[in-house]
């Protein structure tokens, strides 16, 4: 259906090039496109659920050492990501790019995302692997099917996953004199008796804890019929879920309006951008849909750089997830909602700005002329990580910084 669209299109173009204005161009478009505006839907679920949510969202309670919680990683002012290249996790202080200062905070390994517009119904896989997604009715996790029923969604499931994970909220015991209860429970256990065990340890440090702020939180669960007896670590994914879909909802964009009809909420420059983005630029062969991903997994061979989760330091993207050689270095195609407010972008964060990771779409040798530090980290891989790059990649066909400036223009708009 793509390539068909891809050909009318360019049959179209082709024919019209000069007739058609910028906006009877978009206006084909959206008809061959069958682009809409995003709906932006809040279900308005229980406010008490949703201020018990923020709680959760902000408390270290739910962490090992009680010194991480998601609201660490997930601030307004980076678009509800956290600014820097590679998250820092458990044992990490302050905020930004103050996390990096003392060297103390475990590494995710990967670039934070946006939490923006997650709970929309469109949204079918989070992570950047792609760890948690929806097929039909089913959430898909590490945590199988029997656990996963337990949530009231695929956003749920996803919310208490950095919760399981050494490096983000779960932690390590590194002080002989201060135990991390969490991590010594865990072991190495796999994930669903991971599940166990945490919902065990959150469980006690709620409901028997004489603390004042685990005495309110029992409380408001307890408000919501969530007891001792009937708790586990879904109430929290759910109450959590409850939180993000309200917090961080997905706005009306000015591309949105103009889809509605506003012809002059664009600029000539971004209706020019728009015009590459759907044609020539290709984006769309993967950023499609009204938010702007087909949620599958590609590859653009994203820089690696010195961090990765897999062995030698290598961050092998879906592989990790499906075992499968072809799925090497393949990531999600993360949405472009509101994309210009979440940089630094790729996997790795190896893209400083908007240019820079469209530039690597069309020249990835040009990234690393410029980047000496990707370019030793990658010195020996750089071979194999441009010749898994997705094979739409090479039909790209913008020629000049103007062309790169108004497809840029463009993401602006999202």
């Amino acid at each position: 259906m793509k390539k068909l669209n891809f050909f009318i299109l360019y049959i179209i173009f082709s024919i019209n090039a000069f007739a058609l204005n910028l906006d009877e161009k978009l206006d084909l478009i959206i008809s061959v496109h069958q682009l809409t505006p995003k709906k932006c839907v809040n279900k308005n679920k229980d406010k008490n659920q949703i201020s018990i949510g923020k709680v959760l969202f902000e408390s270290t309670m739910i962490s090992g050492n009680n010194d991480m919680s998601c609201s660490v990683c997930h601030i307004d002012k980076f678009g509800s990501a956290d600014g820097i290249p590679i998250a820092v996790g458990a044992m990490g202080e302050g905020e930004g790019s103050q996390r990096y200062k003392d060297g103390q905070g475990a590494l995710v390994q990967r670039n934070a995302l946006s939490l923006i517009g997650r709970a929309h119904p469109d949204f079918r896989s989070y992570f950047w692997d792609g760890k948690v997604e929806r097929e039909g009715n089913f959430t898909v996790s590490q945590l199988g099917e029997f656990v996963s029923k337990k949530f009231n969604s695929t956003l749920s499931v996803a919310a208490i996953m950095p919760i399981l994970e050494r490096d983000e909220l779960m932690g390590t015991t590194t002080n002989v004199f201060k135990r991390n209860e969490i991590a010594d429970e865990v072991g190495d256990k796999l994930y669903n008796n991971k599940y166990n065990s945490i919902s065990k340890i959150i469980k006690k440090r709620i409901y028997e804890s004489t603390d004042l702020e685990s005495i309110k939180l029992k409380n408001s669960l307890e408000s919501i019929a969530i007891t001792k007896e009937n708790f586990e670590l879904a109430n929290i994914g759910n109450l959590l879920a409850n939180f993000i879909e309200d917090k961080f909802q997905c706005t009306e964009s000015r591309f949105d309006q103009y889809l509605k009809g506003n012809k002059n909420i664009l600029s000539t420059e971004e209706k020019a951008g728009a015009v590459l983005f759907f044609g020539k630029g290709k984006c769309s062969s993967c950023h499609s849909g009204n938010l702007f991903s087909d949620f599958e997994v590609h590859s653009i061979g994203s820089p690696q750089g010195y961090f990765g989760p897999h062995t030698r330091h290598r961050d092998i993207g879906r592989a990790g997830v499906t075992n499968k050689s072809e799925d090497k270095f393949k990531f999600k195609t993360p949405p472009l909602i509101e994309v210009a407010k979440t940089a630094p972008y790729g996997h790795s964060g190896a893209f400083t700005t908007l240019f820079d990771v469209v530039l690597y779409h069309v020249n990835p040798i040009e990234f690393y002329k410029n980047n000496d530090e990707y370019s030793k980290a990658d010195y020996f891989i750089i071979g194999k990580l441009l010749h898994t790059r997705d094979r739409v990649l090479s039909v790209i066909d913008l020629r000049t910084v103007e062309e790169m400036a108004q497809i840029i223009a463009f993401l602006q708009t999202l």
